[in-house]
């Protein structure tokens, strides 16, 4: 049992040789002092978290607005109703231009007329073909006046239609040729 004495000793050698601190005999009104400090401190803490992620909020929340109401002047926010009539003329006139290219592309795939004719099928294929070179003449007439759309769609659509009728004679023809 010595060592343990000796131990004890200087264990309490040891702590005596530590520092003295200036320490308040009445301790207990220093921690409440620190503890009162703490809670507010941490209160505070809370308040300005609390007072930032709602500023952050409020930001995304504007930038978020100003995102989506553009508050640019757009040129012109609406086209009138002339400059959409023009549009869709031009899209039905592209559209009749396509099909009428599809029709002469036909044509051209099918064999050559015969050399004995039939009056029955050789007289209209002659007069179609004739309305085909005037509606082309109305069409390059139109296009080099800068006609007005209507009269160039008409002009189209007939054309789609004289071709169409052109091609069944014709292939008609062909059958007839072939039997």
């Amino acid at each position: 049992m010595p060592a343990r004495i000796d131990e004890y000793l200087s264990l309490s050698d040891r702590l005596r040789a530590l520092p003295q601190v200036a320490s308040d005999p009445d301790g207990w009104t220093d921690l409440q002092r620190r503890l009162v400090l703490r809670a507010h401190r941490s209160r505070r803490q809370t308040q300005v978290a609390r007072f930032a992620a709602a500023a952050s909020v409020a930001a995304l929340g504007l930038f978020a607005a100003l995102r989506f109401f553009d508050l640019r002047p757009a040129a012109e926010p609406y086209p009138d109703a002339a400059t959409v009539a023009a549009a869709v003329a031009e899209d039905r006139i592209q559209s009749l231009r396509a099909r009428s290219q599809a029709l002469e592309e036909l044509l051209a795939a099918m064999p050559s007329r015969p050399a004995v004719e039939r009056a029955g099928t050789s007289l209209p294929i002659e007069t179609l073909e004739g309305e085909v070179q005037w509606l082309d003449h109305q069409l390059s007439l139109a296009g080099s006046a800068g006609g007005p759309a209507p009269e160039a769609e008409r002009l189209w659509r007939d054309r789609v239609e004289v071709m169409n009728s052109l091609v069944q004679l014709r292939y008609v023809e062909a059958q007839r040729v072939v039997l």
